[in-house]
């Protein structure tokens, strides 16, 4: 009876995965097609995602390492090259995200100063 539960509940697990996965591919595409400005800033920033994976899968190095016991991992220069793309890709958006946030953060800090010196009185205070 418990092997049918796991076995049932295993099921329910997968289909509801496919149907998330379904959902989280169909439902953009509809909201894309209905709304085609959107869609270009979207696909912008696909296209900039692709543009990087190809720039780190080109720096990345195909050198397999020889060190004891390499062999039971079977890597291959294609491997390892995929590997490095990886690294170097997540090195670069890593950055990227370092990079916004400080960005951002500096930005704010600008325009509180600027703000608060607009917003100072050029005559007397209140209090005269």
């Amino acid at each position: 009876m418990s092997e049918f539960l796991i076995n049932g509940g295993l099921w329910l697990t997968y289909l509801m995965i496919a149907a998330a996965a379904l959902a989280a591919i169909i439902y953009p595409i509809i909201f894309l097609s209905k709304n085609p400005a959107k869609a270009k800033s979207s696909l912008m920033g696909v296209a900039i995602l692709l543009v990087v994976t190809l720039v780190s899968y080109l720096l990345a190095s195909g050198d397999v390492m020889e060190f004891t016991g390499f062999e039971k991992f079977e890597m291959t220069s294609a491997s390892t090259k995929r590997v490095g793309m990886g690294l170097i890709l997540f090195y670069i958006l890593a950055l990227g995200a370092v990079g916004s946030v400080i960005y951002a953060e500096v930005g704010k800090l600008f325009k509180k100063s600027s703000k608060v010196s607009s917003t100072q009185p050029t005559t007397g205070s209140i209090l005269e």
